[in-house]
């Protein structure tokens, strides 16, 4: 009985802690984000400016997430420098696809992956101001036979690297002192002609932007590739 007792009142606090885990302290929620907001107000002094972009794929049946990562390079003289180093980021990991809403849950789910605070903080990369141009994109999609990677462009550095600017609309401008949210970036065409479509961010990411990042929104620019 005693054994029983013990197994029973050691359930019993799995549970609490585990029910525990799913609660939220709104005072918590408020402090950390107001601390991301800074952290990321911050961030940008370290080379001036910042940028975040979500990488989509155009599905077969709609548009899908695919995390990657997108390769710039500074636009001189209407060409990729291929002298400096190139810039390269990973894209956001969490936030709603363009035609989502944003749901009434902020803890969000698989369908509707919703962002915090960390999550944007995290995505921003720090960058120079200047007008860039798009040498290199790549992102990952789950699929039932693992992940697949799928790439455009070139600029991988070695013997037969090559550099050349995607198409479309592949060049973005920073600021001095901006925090760039570029949108959405799609690559269209084939490996070898690859062309870029941009989109601003939609209205239910911003919504979720300004809940989770009261202290830094009113400063994030909002714009698209090609601008």
């Amino acid at each position: 009985m005693a054994k029983r007792a013990f197994a029973a009142a050691g359930l019993s606090i799995i549970a609490v802690l585990l029910a525990s885990c799913g609660t939220h302290d709104p005072a918590m929620i408020a402090s950390e984000r107001q601390a991301k907001s800074t952290e990321l107000l911050n961030a940008r002094k370290q080379k001036g400016a910042l940028i975040l972009a979500r990488f989509v794929y155009p599905g077969l049946f709609g548009p899908v997430r695919c995390p990657g990562d997108i390769r710039l390079r500074k636009l001189v003289d209407g060409a990729p420098d291929k002298v400096a180093a190139p810039v390269s980021f990973w894209t956001a990991y969490r936030w709603l696809l363009p035609e989502q809403k944003k749901p009434a849950d902020m803890k969000g789910n698989i369908l509707n992956p919703v962002g915090d605070a960390k999550d944007y903080a995290r995505a921003f990369h720090p960058i120079e101001p200047g007008t860039y141009i798009v040498t290199y994109a790549s992102c990952e999609l789950s699929s039932p036979n693992g992940t697949l990677k799928l790439e455009a462009g070139g600029d991988h550095g070695g013997l037969f690297n090559y550099i050349s600017a995607l198409e479309g609309a592949s060049t973005i401008t920073i600021g001095e002192g901006q925090i760039v949210d570029a949108g959405y970036f799609r690559v269209h065409g084939t490996r070898t002609h690859p062309v870029v479509v941009g989109q601003e961010a939609s209205a239910a990411e911003r919504e979720v932007m300004r809940e989770v990042l009261p202290g830094a929104y009113s400063s994030i620019t909002f714009k698209k590739f090609g601008e």
